[in-house]
């Protein structure tokens, strides 16, 4: 059985490197996405749905987080 100061050491280095790994997904750079539906027999791309973009994406880039906030 580990003392309390190593288990409190341990819990407390887990939940730094959960943080800054949810943070680094969080901040990554995407664009907003381009609708892909749901048919019967698999999923279509459907190019009606392209915003235009300058650099030929499907939408603006901005980080996962923002996309999270605004939906």
């Amino acid at each position: 059985m580990f003392s309390p100061t190593v288990r409190h050491s341990v819990l407390t280095i887990l939940l730094v490197v959960a943080l800054v790994g949810f943070g680094y997904y969080a901040l990554q750079p995407v664009r907003e996405a381009c609708v892909l539906t749901s048919e019967p027999y698999g999923s279509t791309f459907d190019p009606s749905s392209i915003k235009a973009s300058g650099t030929g994406g499907c939408g603006e880039e901005r980080t996962r987080l923002m996309t999270w906030f605004k939906g």
